[in-house]
């Protein structure tokens, strides 16, 4: 029997079990790191802390810990919005910027041990399965 939802969880344990132990030197956590990529992605580095929840589908205060946390570290500076304060924004600082340069090789050469022997057509394939198996259930 092929259960999907068990290897699913399997890889992911996984997947997480071995990136956390990579940054745990750096005393980082994964969804830290993504947060941080998170960030970096956009023009000015900043981002709300709302639009963060979506992203990582948590909770408002599990975000809020999260970013604070980072704060804590450096890696970004947590403020409100000079025209909506009940808005709270977080930016990546430029310790945070230069972190983050340097995941992103790692990250990708995680991501080709991961993906080692599997055809770039595979990859579209399972991230389109992937994908519709997450809208059916959500």
């Amino acid at each position: 029997m092929n259960d999907s939802g068990f290897l699913i969880k399997l890889v992911d344990e996984e997947i997480e079990r071995q990136v956390n132990n990579a940054l745990r030197q750096r005393n980082l956590t994964l969804v830290q790191v993504w947060v941080l990529r998170s960030l970096n992605r956009k023009p000015d580095k900043t981002c709300s802390f709302k639009e963060l929840e979506k992203v990582l589908n948590v909770a408002q205060s599990t975000c809020a810990g999260i970013v604070n946390r980072l704060a804590e570290k450096n890696f970004v500076e947590c403020f409100t919005n000079p025209n909506d304060k009940r808005v709270k924004l977080a930016r990546l600082t430029e310790i945070g910027e230069k972190y983050v340069q340097d995941v992103e090789q790692e990250v990708r050469d995680f991501n080709d041990r991961l993906y080692a022997g599997i055809s770039e057509k595979e990859l579209e394939i399972f991230f389109s399965i992937l994908k519709k198996m997450y809208d059916n259930i959500k």
